[in-house]
């Protein structure tokens, strides 16, 4: 398996080497798509049409793999897993439901206080 440094390097600088492949994939969301699709570069490095990620698309033209298992290591080398950040969105999305619950006014409440309405 080619080693993470080299798919580092073919992901940085590499609008040329984007141009000349077919196809192209992300090693930050693991989408993998027609090389047309990229349109956005920023001083000559490709961004991810689908995550929008930077510095993180290569192309077959670099003869890397583009398969599922070479991005994930080429990932948790360079961004690091993110089982954690998965973790913290389920605690997150807990208390965020718990703590705010959708209410509905009624014109009783309005009346009895006016200054609701400066609150929705």
């Amino acid at each position: 398996m080619p080693d993470t440094y080299s798919a580092h390097d073919h992901a940085n600088r590499n609008q040329a080497e984007i141009l000349a492949s077919n196809h192209c994939a992300c090693f930050g969301c693991y989408a993998v798509f027609p090389a047309s699709d990229v349109t956005r570069f920023t001083e000559t490095t490709a961004w991810c049409p689908k995550c929008e990620a930077f510095s993180t698309v290569v192309g077959d033209a670099s003869e890397l793999p583009l398969d599922r298992e070479f991005l994930e290591v080429v990932h948790d080398h360079w961004i690091g897993p993110q089982d954690w950040l998965d973790e913290m969105a389920a605690q997150t999305h807990a208390i965020a439901t718990a703590v705010y619950r959708q209410t509905s006014t009624t014109m009783d409440e309005e009346r009895v206080r006016p200054w609701w309405k400066f609150w929705r």
